[in-house]
């Protein structure tokens, strides 16, 4: 992890700004003529870096990632913008929500980001060796399927196609508030899932022969994602899947699709599951009656709602309320 530290105060020689610390991870950030921007490094065991780059550029910035002596591989993914990377005489262009995957040993990948464009990139580090290796934990079966999966004999990148489930994990990195010890366990978690979803999204991809098996755009993905999050926020307004199709631009045939690609289920049993969870928290927080949270969350047959509760939760709503408040009067 000094590597990276390292390359951190190499990065403020060039941009400027200033580095500070929090938890152990360290956070360069600068606001001048060459632009805006954070870079943060997240300090993890297990021969596992997590890296963050949030820049907003006035000016071309290349920067280099080594592999090192042991074996190493690379998960750069693009959040935000795009970027080329050079290994060796290989230069590829990834877009927004691809990963390119880099591996090998003593070898210097460039990464270009452009003048003008607001580049967000999430890097993960895995190294094969050494004093912190996964091979001395409970990550070993991750580890071996990450090397088997992405280093082959020509130590060649991978670039994946569209993935958004790889940012919402990505980005709930960025939202964790806690802090010590359960923030950097709840970091190691999300990155070991990332990785898991890198090797999943790296076996559809092949039997796929690198195309979309979703036949979706990057856009139509982006469209999807604004859908889903705007029934997160408000689950308890009216959505039909014609209403959600005119709305996003999408025929109703690829809005489930891509509901299915990034939350595994339908538009109708995702509005359902998100009702459920605001119900859960109406309960947990409010004094209306069950009838009461029935409405005002987008129900409009109590019986409906208790049978669906009842096979989430496993209890009726009525004795999941009466259990809070027995909780609440003797604390």
């Amino acid at each position: 992890m000094q590597v990276v530290h390292n390359q951190l105060s190499y990065f403020n020689t060039i941009l400027g700004g200033s580095i500070s610390s929090f938890e152990g991870d360290r956070i360069l950030q600068y606001d001048n003529e060459k632009g805006t921007g954070r870079i943060q490094t997240v300090s993890l065991n297990s021969g596992i870096s997590y890296s963050e780059y949030d820049l907003d550029l006035v000016e071309d910035f290349n920067f280099d990632l080594k592999l090192d002596e042991n074996r190493s591989l690379y998960f750069i993914y693009c959040l935000e913008g795009n970027f080329n990377f050079t290994k060796g005489a290989e230069t590829s262009k990834v877009e927004a929500l691809q990963t390119v995957v880099v591996g090998g040993s003593n070898e210097i990948i460039n990464i270009k980001l452009r003048q003008g464009t607001k580049s967000n990139l999430s890097v993960i580090k895995v190294t094969q060796d050494g004093e912190h290796s996964m091979k001395n934990n409970d990550g070993s079966e991750l580890y071996d399927q990450l090397f088997t999966s992405f280093l082959n004999e020509d130590d060649s990148a991978y670039i994946g196609t569209f993935n958004l489930k790889i940012k919402e994990q990505l980005l709930q990195i960025r939202a964790i508030t806690q802090k010590g010890l359960v923030r950097k366990l709840l970091i190691e978690g999300i990155v070991n899932f990332t990785l898991a979803l890198e090797i999943l999204h790296c076996k559809q991809d092949i039997e796929s022969d690198g195309q979309v098996s979703t036949m979706l755009t990057k856009k139509e993905l982006l469209r999807i994602e604004e859908a889903v999050n705007a029934i997160k926020r408000k689950p308890e307004d009216s959505y039909t899947v014609t209403d959600l199709s005119k709305e996003y631009g999408l025929s109703p045939t690829k809005l489930q699709e891509g509901f299915k690609v990034m939350e595994g289920t339908t538009v109708t049993n995702f509005i359902r599951n998100e009702r459920l969870i605001l119900a859960e928290e109406l309960i947990q927080t409010s004094d209306m009656n069950i009838s009461e949270i029935v409405y005002s969350i987008g129900f409009t047959s109590r019986s409906y709602f208790s049978k669906i509760f009842k096979n989430r939760y496993k209890c009726t709503p009525k004795a999941y309320l009466m259990n809070i408040r027995k909780v609440s009067l003797s604390a």
